[in-house]
């Protein structure tokens, strides 16, 4: 990579950090918008929409995450634009933006997503939805096995964080904050479509994507991860869970049609 080049991602990194809360807005729109475009396919074509609803998730997920790792395992320009967002953000960023950036990422905190797996698990088993209950543990304790996976691969040291406000250890390629929150409230607004009235579905699928890309946004925010980190830790938690749903769908087709041939 050329010296042009280098210093174009660092540039582009420190104006990042100065309008950071600018880019969560806009980032936060689009995915809204994209909940709200999923959530429209499925109320149209139900039937074909969980299809839909996988491919869209992981198809351009995973040529993301392929773009990402290979930025980060070369050295290249994604890593500067890191590097500089994250010194930015060390000077700008105030006391009370980082005590408010710690609120979201509750959601993906480990003790909150086992809890939330034990009764939404417990309650599926008692509907006698053994298939969902069987893909839900999937969604959430495969991505959270995948993901140590994918860090100890890439072994990426985190940013230093000094403010004392939040301390992480490990590694930092790819968030298990944001593959873990996109994968269990992904799946959770997916379990909500399957069998919750049509008035839950829209508020499932919007609150499901404002928790995956605040709490990924925050974790940037309070610089125990680079912007790329957190790219990639939502791109690995969406093809986790678009094969998740693609495979809960095969299974329940070949049980029905089990049933069908007895």
């Amino acid at each position: 990579m050329t010296p042009r080049f280098s210093d174009a991602a660092s540039a582009l990194g420190a104006a990042a950090g100065q309008h950071a809360l600018m880019l969560w807005l806009l980032g936060l729109a689009l995915a809204l918008a994209l909940a709200g475009w999923l959530g429209a396919r499925w109320r149209q074509r139900r039937t074909l929409g969980t299809r839909h609803w996988a491919l869209c998730c992981a198809l351009p997920a995973l040529a993301l995450f392929t773009l990402l790792a290979t930025q980060v395992a070369a050295g290249a320009s994604m890593t500067h634009f890191d590097a500089a967002l994250a010194r930015t953000l060390q000077v700008q960023a105030s006391a009370t933006l980082l005590h408010w950036a710690t609120v979201p990422t509750w959601a993906g905190d480990p003790p909150v997503v086992i809890a939330l797996v034990a009764a939404v698990g417990a309650w599926l088993l008692w509907r006698r939805e053994r298939l969902l209950a069987l893909a839900w543990v999937a969604a959430v304790v495969g991505n959270a096995l995948l993901n140590k996976g994918l860090k100890h691969l890439f072994e990426r040291a985190r940013p230093p964080h000094l403010h004392g406000i939040v301390h992480e250890t490990g590694y930092s390629f790819p968030s298990g904050h944001a593959s873990g929150t996109l994968a269990a409230y992904g799946m959770l607004a997916y379990v909500v479509l399957r069998l919750a009235p049509p008035a839950w579905h829209m508020p499932a699928l919007l609150g499901a994507a404002w928790l995956a890309w605040t709490g990924a946004c925050s974790r940037v925010l309070l610089q125990v991860h680079y912007a790329s980190d957190v790219l990639a830790g939502l791109a690995s938690g969406s093809v986790w869970l678009g094969l998740c749903i693609l495979g809960l769908r095969h299974a329940q087709q070949r049980e029905r049609q089990t049933l069908l041939n007895q």
